[in-house]
C-alpha cells in the first residue's frame, strides 16, 4: 500500500508522469471534476451515458 506522501514525493521526481499524477490524486479522496459543458463531447455534441444507463442498455437481460 501507497501512502499519500510516498505518491506526492514520486510525483515530485516525475511532474509530467500522467499516471502519478491520478494516483496523487485520487489517493487524497479529492477526485478531479470539471463543468459538463466545458468538455470535449458536450462542445461537439457527443452523445455519452452514465454507468448505470450502459448496464441497462448492454448488461440487463
Amino acid at each position: 500500500m501507497w501512502t499519500v506522501p510516498a505518491l506526492l514525493d514520486e510525483l515530485a521526481a516525475d511532474p509530467d508522469n500522467m499516471t502519478r499524477k491520478y494516483r496523487a490524486v485520487f489517493a487524497q479522496g479529492r477526485g478531479v471534476a470539471w463543468a459538463k459543458d466545458d468538455t470535449y463531447n458536450a462542445r461537439h455534441a457527443i452523445p455519452v451515458t452514465d454507468l448505470r444507463q450502459w448496464v441497462k442498455e448492454n448488461l440487463a437481460g
